[in-house]
């Protein structure tokens, strides 16, 4: 068996001279070194390199340009369509640049990619004329795609402004571009730094969180399909965890993954702001998937996500075994959790008092 040449992680895939080998059951019958691995979005490539532009695989430019040229990506358009404006972003909470963002990741992933064979090696993208802000958020959004991003405005290019993955979560007093306009101040007086999608659109959505004294994160509440992580930065405070509650301070990395309905809340009641760093991991899109916010102080359940928007009083929920015992029978159900009979279509018995 020859030496791998190239070794990609997740999943294990190894580029041998000519051939495609892999422990991954799932790839057993790509080992042509011309197969295609969809998970990677591109054509798999033999180790001989005859064929393959090592600079175009390590030096991706994405230019960003105030005009229209043949097959740019119209991101001029689309900034319109999703945030109703051909300059700014909006500001606050980093929910509404998730859709635009989305798709310009989809965008560029038929384009870039740092095993896309057919890339060109340079995309453009068309994009209105930006506020500094605004614009800044683009250009981290290309620079996951591209080691060099432009910017075209009235034929000039300018330098490089490629910007590094990388945001500062305990440092608030030189936040620039994007960063800036993606924080928010809450009445209580506690503030929030959206991370995302500064660091890419995925599944994660982070936030920094400035507790103020005696407030708190959130509600005390569960996720159904959100695996939560809280990192305290700084401070003290209390952590409300189903029924129990215990001290929490700096350095304290808090698990709450989904499926056990687990309830918490961080308050800070011990004389100090609490800095947090909020972890969510959505288990398809981020704000975006379906979820059941439970909240056992308020007694009420929302339904969130695609489709859903609701609001539930806790005491309405009862038991399902009325629903599999009279499965067959007609009846509706009322308000107050009981029950009336119903001639219901396509079934020929009626649930009788």
């Amino acid at each position: 068996m020859h030496e791998p040449c190239i070794r990609l992680l997740q999943p294990r895939v190894y580029y041998d001279v000519g051939l495609l080998w892999s422990s991954n059951p799932s790839l057993l019958n790509a080992r042509s070194g011309f197969g295609i691995l969809s998970e990677w979005g591109a054509r798999l490539l033999p180790c001989n390199l005859k064929d393959l532009s090592l600079e175009r695989l390590m030096n991706m430019k994405i230019v960003l340009d105030d005009q229209v040229t043949e097959r740019s990506v119209r991101a001029d358009l689309a900034w319109e369509l999703f945030f109703k404006s051909k300059t700014e972003m909006p500001k606050g909470h980093g929910e509404p640049l998730l859709p635009f963002a989305n798709w310009f990741w989809d965008e560029m992933g038929q384009r870039a990619g740092r095993l896309m064979k057919f890339s060109k090696g340079k995309a453009t993208v068309t994009i209105p004329p930006l506020a500094p802000e605004a614009l800044d958020f683009v250009v981290r959004l290309a620079s996951f795609w591209a080691d060099e991003v432009y910017l075209r405005r009235r034929g000039s290019l300018s330098g490089n402004m490629w910007r590094r993955p990388v945001v500062n979560v305990l440092d608030d007093d030189t936040l620039e571009g994007a960063e800036r306009l993606l924080t928010s101040r809450r009445e209580t007086g506690s503030t929030d730094r959206f991370l995302m999608p500064l660091l890419g659109p995925g599944r994660a959505f982070f936030r920094v969180r400035v507790v103020e004294k005696d407030e708190s994160a959130a509600r005390f509440h569960s996720h159904s399909h959100v695996d939560e992580y809280y990192l305290i930065l700084s401070g003290k405070g209390t952590l409300r965890y189903n029924g129990s509650e215990t001290e929490v301070k700096a350095g304290d990395l808090i698990g709450k993954p989904a499926g056990p309905e687990v309830a918490t809340q961080l308050i800070a009641d011990r004389g100090e702001r609490l800095r947090i760093l909020d972890m969510e991991v959505w288990h398809d899109q981020a704000q975006v998937s379906k979820d059941i916010i439970v909240n056992p102080d308020f007694k009420e359940l929302l339904l969130s996500g695609s489709g859903w928007a609701a609001l539930v009083p806790e005491e309405s929920l009862i038991t399902p075994e009325d629903f599999f015992r009279h499965y067959d029978q007609g009846y509706k159900r009322t308000r107050d959790g009981g029950w009336v009979p119903s001639k219901n279509r396509g079934h020929k018995r009626t649930r009788e008092k």
